[in-house]
């Protein structure tokens, strides 16, 4: 059951106790066994109340600026910082009113205090003509605002926050910055957050929107970080594709990897878009890898990824998730994320690598597929789909290579399709025959 559905089941059951459906212990016991936090912001009130601070944020800037060339510096100056010491005192009111204080309340307050913050920024450094790039503006924007998601609690501004610095780090990717202020800080930047990560034991677990928000900020912040790491690597703006590719296939499989608690492992796939992510592009890594003409490009690219820090940062880190894996008995997760392996396996073919490699990733794959079905019906948590859709895509991608006629192609796709929507309605019909019966 979401959100949504324990919300519903506690509007009833006042009724339902009411109306001599249920006595007072057997709903007592259902409030435990589901409960439900109305402190939490629900979507349309987060939206709301975001909307309502951005709309009186922006009305305020354009008041000012309808006057703003015929306002002395002194005059600028206050129209600068009064709406953000406008913005903390109305802070500082909600927070004394402590839980008492609506969710929208403290969102609007969030936001609003945030608005505040980036406008008196950017007008003082206008006032001064400070001068300076729209990056280094918004680093210091998200700065400022990260403490208001710990003292205001604020969703809002935690969005705002993971979508800023996946912003930065992209337009980062500069092969004239330092280390420390190109994209390769964004973990840094992440730890920010470091609570609201999946798997935290928090008081409170985290929506789904925000989940996913955070893992996408993720992709495409570890993304810049990989590809800054092959800018520097081989000395060039434009960096390495082949070799982006591999580091890559490293981050997703530590993002897959990513240690969950027991609430997060018991989630369903929705919950997890880490998970999603990574399996979606180390699928796609496999597969790709497993094309002939895609063997001396993984090869090269594997070769060159050892020579780069960030290649070992990143398999440390994958080690150390894998292990935690293993205690946890993630054994599908360590089953899709073992496909990096496959071409370090192919490195020991020496000069026929680039030919091994793929041979070896289709065989890996074949391997994989079946096992995850295998593990859900061996009483493990597995994933059959995934698995007859691993096994149709590699199928697909053999009948492509090959030199069958465009006849003998279509037929087989055809009888391909039919055998994986056979196997879908099957474990549909399987699902429902082993889940347990209602009372």
């Amino acid at each position: 059951m979401n959100a949504s559905h324990h919300r519903w089941l506690h509007d009833q059951l006042p009724l339902w106790e009411r109306d001599g459906l249920l006595t007072a212990e057997n709903a007592a016991s259902l409030r435990q066994r589901h409960p439900f936090d109305d402190s939490q912001p629900g979507v349309a009130q987060l939206v709301m109340g975001a909307l309502g601070a951005l709309l009186i944020g922006t009305g305020l800037i354009a008041i000012i600026g309808y006057n703003w060339d015929d306002f002395t510096r002194p005059v600028r100056l206050l129209f600068a910082f009064l709406p953000l010491l406008g913005s903390q005192v109305f802070s500082f009111l909600v927070l004394r009113k402590g839980d008492a204080a609506a969710a929208w309340v403290r969102e609007t307050a969030a936001m609003l205090q945030t608005m505040a913050t980036g406008a008196c920024i950017a007008l003082v450094s206008q006032i001064y003509n400070l001068g300076g790039v729209w990056p280094d503006f918004l680093f210091a924007w998200f700065l400022l605002s990260l403490p208001l998601v710990w003292v205001m609690r604020s969703t809002s501004v935690a969005i705002f926050y993971l979508l800023a610095i996946a912003e930065w780090s992209i337009h980062q990717c500069d092969l004239g910055k330092v280390w420390y202020q190109s994209a390769l800080i964004y973990p840094l930047l992440l730890l920010g957050l470091f609570p609201f990560w999946p798997g935290f034991r928090l008081e409170k677990s985290l929506s789904v929107t925000l989940r996913w928000i955070m893992a996408l900020s993720a992709s495409f912040g570890l993304a810049a970080a990989a590809y800054c790491a092959t800018q520097q690597h081989f000395g060039r703006s434009w960096g390495d594709g082949d070799t982006f590719f591999s580091l890559w296939a490293f981050t997703a499989a530590a993002m897959a990897l990513l240690p969950l608690n027991q609430t997060g492992l018991d989630a369903p796939a929705r919950h997890k878009p880490q998970i999603v992510l990574g399996f979606l592009f180390l699928l796609i890594f496999g597969v790709a890898s497993t094309f002939q003409d895609a063997g001396e490009e993984i090869v090269k690219s594997y070769t060159t990824a050892a020579k780069i820090p960030w290649t070992w940062v990143l398999l440390l880190t994958t080690g150390l998730f894998a292990f935690h894996a293993i205690r946890t008995s993630r054994w599908a997760v360590l089953a899709v994320t073992s496909i990096i392996l496959t071409p370090l396996f192919g490195l020991i073919f020496g000069s026929s690598a680039a030919i091994a490699v793929p041979w070896l990733m289709t065989l890996h794959l074949l391997v994989l597929g079946i096992t995850l079905i295998v593990l859900e019906f061996s009483g493990r948590r597995g994933a059959p789909r995934l698995g007859a859709a691993l096994l149709c895509v590699l199928l697909i991608a053999r009948m492509f290579e090959s030199d069958l006629s465009l006849l003998a192609k279509g037929l087989a796709f055809i009888v391909i399709g039919v055998a994986f929507l056979a196997f879908n309605i099957t474990m549909g019909r399987l699902k429902a025959r082993l889940a347990p019966t209602k009372p």
